[in-house]
């Protein structure tokens, strides 16, 4: 497969270079949209006493950003196939600056939520830019870069927590101003990236079409990711409102959502190691069962603090491994992915809302069984997926 790369000008033309700083540029969109996806969870008390709601309608702020995230796809995916996708990253960093900027305003909680919509927008845009890209780099250490710019998001989402227990709760103003400032610097910083339009890819001549194999790969691990990304979000945003109301302090509650993804990006650095190791089919599928048995020891209150950071390491493969196995599976398939990227994002505004709709009928305690549920049936649908054969000269 390494070979055919070089011997098809099409497909070689489509390839993504980036140089090391943009690559850090790259490095930082992650760890920016990993700030702005973990912000919500730990402050989700604070909108609800500031803006007066209930603890559920505060809830509604985690579907928002996600449903903003759903429908930045197409556009963005107009984008690469058309365009670049350094335009695309230019874009997403904007508007995400733009978001944050309406939500400082935080007159009225319609104003807010406007705000975070503008920023899932944002979100979505770099989401599926910044995977694609990697995707479509070098095959040689691709697995390496997906684990530890994914690993990125992690940091930024570490951070946040960490800087909300700095400037406190009721100060979440100086934090959106402060997402905003880092979104505009990092636009500076991506002429290194080259990313021809997608339209360009061809698929390699070498490697059997399988036609008959792309729409059962692809509905298989896109219903498996969607359920992934409701296994994240939905813990994300939903740890420090659950340890907050089982009488555990906002500091302690903050703390272990940092923890949650922490191990998230612990893990994650640790995927090109761990894949030298053990196949992607393993990392998925016992971290997800793994998860699974520790959102059961979370329904203990005095456990969960220490179960939720190693929730984050359980699952920190998830993603990337998941990418990297349906790239073996449809090499080349630009089109799906950047589908996958869509119908990855119900799972972040539909997982949270569903958790939000429980929680206000019966109370946080749900939380946990909630999304083991999600992470179980994750782990049954990648399971299924071993079913499927690579191409006889893909390389894993």
């Amino acid at each position: 497969m390494g070979s055919s790369e070089q011997s098809n000008p099409v497909r070689a033309s489509s390839e993504v270079v980036i140089d090391p700083v943009a690559l850090a540029s790259t490095t930082g969109a992650f760890i920016l949209i990993g700030a702005t996806s973990s912000a919500f969870g730990p402050l989700l008390s604070t909108f609800a006493q500031h803006f007066h709601l209930s603890l559920a309608s505060a809830g509604s702020v985690l579907s928002v950003y996600f449903v903003g995230g759903v429908l930045a796809i197409p556009p963005a995916w107009w984008v690469m196939k058309r365009i670049s996708g350094r335009s695309l990253l230019t874009v997403g960093m904007l508007t995400i600056a733009a978001g944050a900027l309406t939500s400082s305003l935080m007159s009225r909680w319609a104003v807010f939520l406007t705000g975070v919509f503008i920023i899932g927008l944002g979100f979505g845009a770099l989401d599926i830019g910044l995977n694609s890209l990697l995707s479509r780099t070098a095959l040689q250490g691709r697995a390496l870069r997906l684990s530890v710019a994914n690993a990125g998001f992690g940091v930024g989402a570490v951070l946040c927590p960490l800087a909300i227990i700095v400037v406190g709760p009721t100060h979440f103003v100086t934090l959106f101003e402060g997402i905003a400032a880092i979104a505009v610097l990092l636009t500076l910083l991506t002429r290194g990236i080259v990313a021809p339009p997608t339209r360009e890819t061809t698929t390699d001549e070498s490697v059997p079409p399988k036609v008959h194999q792309r729409r059962p790969v692809l509905v298989t691990f896109a219903a498996a990711l969607i359920l992934y990304v409701a296994v994240e979000s939905s813990t994300a945003g939903w740890i420090a409102t659950q340890l907050h109301n089982e009488g555990h302090s906002s500091l302690v509650s903050s703390l272990v959502t940092a923890g949650f993804w922490s191990g998230l990006a612990i893990g994650r650095f640790l995927g090109g190691a761990l894949h030298r190791r053990f196949s992607h089919q393993k990392l998925i599928i016992g971290g997800l069962l793994l998860a699974v048995l520790l959102y059961l020891v979370a329904l203990s209150g005095t456990l969960a603090p220490l179960a939720y950071p190693l929730v984050g390491l359980a699952i920190s493969s998830v993603f990337a491994m998941g990418l990297l196995w349906y790239s073996t599976l449809i090499p080349n398939d630009n089109d799906g992915l950047s589908l996958m990227f869509l119908l990855m994002m119900f799972g972040g505004a539909a997982g949270p809302g569903f958790v939000s709709l429980l929680v206000s009928r019966f109370g946080t305690h749900v939380v946990p069984i909630v999304i083991a549920l999600y992470a179980l049936s994750a782990s049954a649908l990648f399971f299924s997926a071993l079913r499927f054969t690579p191409p006889a000269t893909s390389s894993q």
